[in-house]
C-alpha cells in the first residue's frame, strides 16, 4: 500500500511524463509538489516506488519513468474524476446531430473524429448485419439483365448488390417485387425470413423466379458476414512518441491492422464486459499490443451491446482526456442508433 505522499508523488510523475515525455527528477518534483520536504526525501520516495515496480530509471543519472504498474495506478486514480472538454463535447454532438447519413459513413466519421480528438488510432466495430432488421428494399433497373438491390436496415446500414436476372422470368415486374418485399420483410431479420407463407405467395407474382432469387440474395447478405466490420482511423498516430525501437515494433502491428479478425479478437473483450476497459502495456493479451495502451468500451442498441468504440495509443497517452472521450462517443453513438431504430 502506498501512503498519501507516495501516491501524490507517483501521480505527479506519471502526469509530468505524459505531458513532457522526459524522465521526471526529484528537483522538478520538489518544485511542483510543494510537500515541504527536500529533494533528497523525494529521491528516497522515488527509490521506494521504483523498488515496488511503479517506476524505473532509464539511465543512472536520469529521472524516473512510469512502468505499466505506475500507469495502472494513475488510471485507477482517475476513476469518476475525468471530464470532457467543452470543445470536444461540442465536436462530438455536432457529428451525431446529422441523422440522415448512412451507418457506414457515420461509423467511419466517428473513428476519424475519435482519432483526431485523442491523437491515437481509433476503431469502431459495426453491428453485425444478422442483428439488423430490414427497414426498406429498393430494386433499380440498371441495364439489360442487371438490377441493383439496395437494402436499408433499422440501424441505417445500407447494403447494395448487383443481381443478374437472365434465366429468371420472361416478364419482369420490379415494382411488384419491391412492393411485395417491403410489405412482407419490413421489420424482419435473418431469423424471420423463413416464413413459408411468404415463400408460397412468391409464386403468385408475375416474376416468381426473380422474386425468389432476390429474396435469397437478401438472406445471403444478412448472413454472409462471419465477422463485423471494423472502421479504423488515424493509425499514423501509433508512431507518435515512439523511439526507433518502438517504430520497428509497430511495423508488425500495422500489418495486423489490415486483418479484420485480428482487430475483432482484440476488441471483443469489451463487448463481453459491458463496461469501459483500459489495458496498459503487458496487460494486453496480444504481444503486438504490449508496447501500447487500449481504451475500449461497448455501445448498445436498447439493452443489447452491438459494437465497440476503442482507442489504441502509446502507454503514455493522455488517459484523462482519452477515457471520457471514448465513453462520451460510445454513449452518443448508442443514442443515435436507438433513434434510428425507433
Amino acid at each position: 500500500m502506498l501512503d498519501k505522499r507516495q501516491q501524490k508523488i507517483l501521480k505527479t510523475v506519471v502526469y509530468k511524463y505524459i505531458t513532457t515525455g522526459a524522465p521526471v527528477g526529484s528537483k522538478s518534483l520538489a518544485e511542483s509538489l510543494n510537500l515541504g520536504v527536500s529533494p533528497a526525501t523525494i529521491r528516497n520516495e522515488l527509490s521506494k516506488l521504483e523498488g515496488m515496480g511503479y517506476l524505473y530509471q532509464p539511465h543512472t543519472s536520469a529521472g524516473r519513468v512510469p512502468t505499466d504498474l505506475g500507469y495502472r495506478f494513475y488510471v485507477d486514480s482517475l476513476s469518476g474524476r475525468t471530464r470532457l472538454r467543452e470543445e470536444e463535447r461540442q465536436a462530438i454532438l455536432t457529428l451525431f446531430s446529422h441523422k440522415t447519413r448512412e451507418l457506414e459513413n457515420l461509423l467511419q466519421e466517428t473513428s476519424t473524429l475519435l482519432s483526431r480528438l485523442t491523437s491515437a488510432a481509433a476503431m469502431v466495430i459495426a453491428p453485425r448485419l444478422r442483428r439488423n432488421t430490414i427497414k426498406h428494399v429498393d430494386l433499380v433497373d440498371l441495364a439489360e439483365d442487371i438490377i441493383l438491390l439496395v437494402i436499408i436496415t433499422d440501424t441505417g446500414r445500407v447494403e447494395k448488390k448487383l443481381i443478374d436476372i437472365k434465366d429468371t422470368d420472361k416478364v419482369v415486374d420490379l415494382e411488384e417485387i419491391q412492393s411485395f418485399l417491403n410489405r412482407n420483410l419490413q421489420g424482419r431479420g435473418l431469423d424471420e425470413m423463413t416464413d413459408l407463407k411468404v415463400h408460397r405467395e412468391l409464386r403468385t407474382l408475375k416474376s416468381p423466379l426473380l422474386a425468389a432469387k432476390v429474396t435469397a440474395v437478401i438472406r445471403d447478405i444478412l448472413s454472409e458476414e462471419e465477422y463485423e466490420k471494423v472502421f479504423v482511423g488515424g493509425t499514423v498516430h501509433l508512431l507518435r512518441y515512439l523511439d526507433d525501437e518502438g517504430v520497428r515494433r509497430i511495423e508488425n502491428l500495422l500489418e495486423h491492422f489490415e486483418e479484420q479478425y485480428f482487430l475483432l479478437n482484440m476488441l471483443s473483450e469489451a463487448l463481453g464486459s459491458k463496461e469501459l476497459l483500459v489495458r496498459i502495456g503487458d496487460e494486453n493479451l496480444y504481444k503486438e499490443l504490449q508496447s501500447f495502451s487500449l481504451v475500449t468500451t461497448p455501445y448498445a442498441i436498447g439493452e443489447e451491446m452491438v459494437g465497440t468504440v476503442s482507442v489504441l495509443g502509446p502507454t503514455r497517452m493522455d488517459y484523462a482526456r482519452v477515457i471520457p472521450t471514448v465513453d462520451f462517443i460510445a454513449k452518443s453513438l448508442s443514442r443515435t442508433l436507438e433513434m434510428l431504430k425507433g
